[in-house]
């Protein structure tokens, strides 16, 4: 069955409202979509002769049961991707929200459990302690004036002259080989078989192993 985006939303908001209130009113559901009377009426004439929902205009409005499957899936879609973009991305609740809202209606279920998949292991798996720790600061540098321009030395291109700005939080900062803080670097690539990042530091040329060399925070000059 192929629905407009507009049909989901009205779907959605009919659980939502049965969900949280019992019911789902005809003026409920357009106050929740800031839509007018008419427009709630059309589409839910729509949506009854789809089979999708029991529509009297005396009663609340009902999900037949194909409505209930359509409806707890968009809803189900919306809550993993709110929560992507919440707790992985860390964008605030509100623009997690509207981010939902917005792809929701364009994401399957196929990627939804990919979603699934990729989020939980970031959350769950240890051996991603480190990419948490190091989502979670590059989102804290970029919402930051200050911090913003700041990427870490693995990102910057051969031949770009950078600056080091600090430490990532999976350092300890007395790793052997660290360059100093303030120091100029001139990025000279990967080895061959990318474990060391090259570096010009005056010089001297620096072979750092990624693993440091990804958690280092460097402006470009």
């Amino acid at each position: 069955m192929q629905l407009t985006e507009s049909m989901e939303d009205y779907l959605e908001a009919i659980a939502e409202l049965t969900a949280v209130d019992g019911h789902a009113h005809v003026k409920e559901i357009a106050e929740k979509l800031a839509v007018k009377l008419p427009s709630v009426t059309g589409a839910l004439r729509q949506l009854a002769a789809q089979g999708l929902i029991i529509y009297n205009s005396r009663y609340p409005v009902q999900l037949t049961d194909a409505g209930k499957v359509v409806a707890d899936e968009v809803v189900r879609r919306h809550s993993i991707l709110k929560k992507f973009f919440s707790d992985i991305l860390g964008l605030p609740p509100e623009q997690a929200t509207e981010t939902a809202c917005r792809l929701e209606h364009v994401v399957d279920s196929d990627t939804i459990e990919r979603f699934i998949i990729f989020s939980e292991a970031i959350e769950n798996r240890t051996d991603a302690r480190k990419l948490q720790t190091y989502l979670s600061e590059a989102v804290s540098l970029l919402n930051k004036a200050e911090t913003g321009s700041l990427k870490v030395l693995t990102t910057f291109s051969p031949g770009e002259t950078v600056v080091v700005k600090q430490y990532g939080r999976n350092l300890s900062g007395t790793e052997p080989g660290l360059p100093p803080l303030e120091s100029e670097l001139i990025l000279c690539g990967a080895s061959l078989d990318k474990t060391l990042l090259n570096l010009q530091q005056g010089e001297n040329t620096l072979s750092l192993p990624m693993e440091l060399a990804e958690n280092i925070w460097a402006e470009k000059l």
